[in-house]
């Protein structure tokens, strides 16, 4: 009687099962698919250090000698020296009074979401003074309140820019242990009458006594990679306790020396996951250099060398952000009977770069006149943007044009999908990573994921990441690849990975590029005619095509009939959607332009049809 019973318990569940499977969707629970994304919560994605709280008042700090010189570099270093120690001091409860130093920037469209951010949440502006006017000054009634230096600093860090270049990176390194602004050996005597005494002698040091001096009491959540004639991000590493640090002896000129084994080991010594802040390269060491040293120890490179005023821009993000949603295309509107079309999408690359998305992008490039008519597929940066700004990356999704689509590009920052975390334990690393950009995407409705390898797309170890990156993720609807360089070295492959849900889920190569910058690769990046009649005698894959256009290349309109050279005068102006938009006009009626997503769709569609409708029978 057992056997009989367990046989018919078996026999029931059998039947049951495949009821399971032939139940049609309509009799379980039905989701509205932009309803599909993740609650605001912290579950280990912030990793950008920041104030905890806003505060009370801020200052524009004005410089008075402005343009390239010495004399202006002296004073932004001062005022980059005065906001960074000031935000340390509001994080310890000694001060209430953070500063901005106004710059070009701030009247793009995100930097306006930061200023407006600052009122909105109660941190008012008092007024505006000049940085050598305060400092000298050391207490000053602003706006009826009292700003007072000396809750501030302990005293100031001799530089000598003139004779030593390398003394206001030792400076700004030394700034948040000695408590002291930065100082010029040219204004010494003026802050010598007014009462400040001098804490820390930098003006002989040199980066490498830095790192000697220093490195072993620093922070390593991150540090700042900068030429030394700038003071940007000066401010933000004053703050957070960074190694600052400069890459070459003379900026500009590799040939001087440089010092690439302090960067390297800087890298080796940073927590996982953190960001590299700055830029500075050259033909010594190129892009796929720097960024080949922070992806091999598993960090990303913020590529923000123009970001101005982080203290105050993403105090407290953690409680500012807010649940802002990037619109996606639901795929019960697409029409799929399209199966003799040959699709094209458009994406514009460079997304990881923090300082464009914070800047020109959404002014020029997002808001291009021909972008909707293009279907361009934009990449953004949404895991490091909110953590510079909730407000700006906010921004950025409410200028996102009808009928394009956003991807997020490299899973945080700058990494390589091939050489992630090697010089670590990869697998957990890019297990950690995965995780992490999926909380980002989930929680802003970000549907395509984009990621570069360094030396092939291709490859086993970027399929790794491919596939971490997608069990990690449930709602992604496919990954783009592409490579450092060539862009399109992957040539159009895709290859398959199942999600945690089931469903296998697309990985796209990049085919062709739009380029126009350094000698390209003739086979695969040139002109917008070139890319066009390559697509036309393509084989591999040809009905999905990835079309990259790189985010820097300007062309010319020589007209539907022209050369493939004649698109390449750069001084035509014609970029971004634009360049789409002449590719498009070299294409015929076989072809049709669609955003990524719905080349996504129809793929899985065309390859994967009985997990496709599936999957949309489960949609309302």
């Amino acid at each position: 009687m057992r056997l009989i019973n367990t046989f018919l318990n078996v026999r029931l569940f059998k039947v049951l099962s495949i009821l399971a499977i032939l139940i049609p969707a309509s009799c379980a629970r039905r989701v509205a698919y932009d309803s599909i994304y993740d609650p605001i919560e912290d579950v280990g994605q912030y990793k950008y250090p920041s104030l905890t709280d806003l505060p009370p008042y801020y200052v524009d700090l004005t410089v008075a000698e402005n343009g390239k010189t010495t004399a202006s570099l002296r004073q932004y270093n001062l005022a980059a020296s005065i906001s960074g120690l000031a935000a340390y001091a509001i994080e310890e409860g000694r001060n209430d009074v953070g500063f901005w130093v106004p710059g070009w920037v701030d009247g793009s469209i995100p930097y306006k979401a930061v200023l407006k951010s600052l009122d909105d949440n109660g941190c008012r502006k008092l007024g505006s003074v000049g940085v050598m006017d305060l400092a000298l000054a050391g207490r000053m009634q602003i706006g009826g309140h009292e700003v007072d230096m000396s809750k501030i600093c302990d005293g100031y860090i001799l530089t000598d820019i003139e004779k030593n270049p390398d003394s206001p990176a030792v400076a700004t390194t030394a700034a948040h242990f000695y408590k002291g602004i930065i100082v010029d050996r040219a204004d010494k005597a003026k802050f010598d009458k007014a009462g400040y005494r001098m804490v820390y002698d930098a003006s002989a040091k040199t980066v490498p006594d830095a790192f000697n001096e220093f490195m072993d009491r620093c922070s390593r959540n991150g540090f700042t990679v900068m030429p030394a004639n700038t003071y940007e991000l000066k401010d933000f590493s004053i703050q957070n306790g960074w190694f600052f640090m400069h890459m070459y002896h003379r900026p500009g000129r590799p040939e001087t020396g440089d010092y690439w084994e302090i960067f390297e080991k800087c890298c080796s010594l940073m927590e996982p996951n953190s960001s590299v802040f700055g830029w500075e390269n050259s033909s010594l060491h190129d892009e796929r250099g720097i960024n080949g040293a922070t992806s091999k120890y598993g960090l990303n490179t913020a590529v923000n060398d123009w970001a101005y005023n982080y203290p105050l821009a993403n105090a407290a993000y953690r409680k500012r952000q807010k649940s802002d949603l990037a619109r996606v295309l639901d795929p019960r509107t697409i029409d799929f009977s399209k199966n003799r079309k040959r699709f094209v999408s458009f994406y514009l690359t460079d997304g990881d770069n923090t300082q464009w998305m914070m800047n020109s992008f959404t002014d020029r490039y997002l808001l291009h006149p021909d972008a909707s008519a293009t279907r361009t597929s934009f990449g953004i940066n949404a895991t490091l943007t909110p953590q510079v700004s909730p407000e700006a990356y906010a921004a950025i999704l409410a200028n996102q044009p009808e009928g394009c689509s956003f991807i997020e590009v490299q899973g945080g920052g700058v990494i390589y999908s091939d050489s992630f975390a090697e010089a670590r334990n990869r697998q957990e690393a890019l297990r950690e990573r995965a995780r992490q950009t999926a909380a980002w995407m989930r929680q802003h409705r970000v549907r395509v994921l984009g990621l570069m390898a360094r030396d092939d797309a291709c490859s086993v170890e970027a399929q790794e990441c491919y596939k971490a990156m997608i069990e990690a993720n449930d709602q992604l609807v496919g990954v783009i690849a592409l490579q450092y360089t060539p862009y399109a070295g992957g040539k159009g492959n895709i290859y398959w990975f199942r999600n945690s849900a089931g469903y296998d889920i697309p990985v796209v190569t990049v085919k062709y590029s739009l380029w126009n910058a350094n000698p390209p690769y003739q086979d695969v990046e040139g002109s917008p005619a070139f890319v066009a009649r390559k697509l036309d005698s393509d084989a591999n894959n040809p009905d999905f095509n990835l079309v990259a256009i790189h985010a820097w290349s300007s062309f010319t309109d020589a007209g539907a009939d022209c050369s493939e050279t004649a698109e390449l005068d750069a001084k035509g102006g014609v970029y971004s959607s634009g360049a789409a938009r002449l590719c498009m006009s070299h294409l015929d009626d076989s072809y049709e332009v669609v955003n990524i997503e719905e080349m996504l769709w129809q793929l899985r569609m065309r390859e994967q049809p009985a997990q496709t409708k599936r999957y949309l029978r489960g949609l309302k």
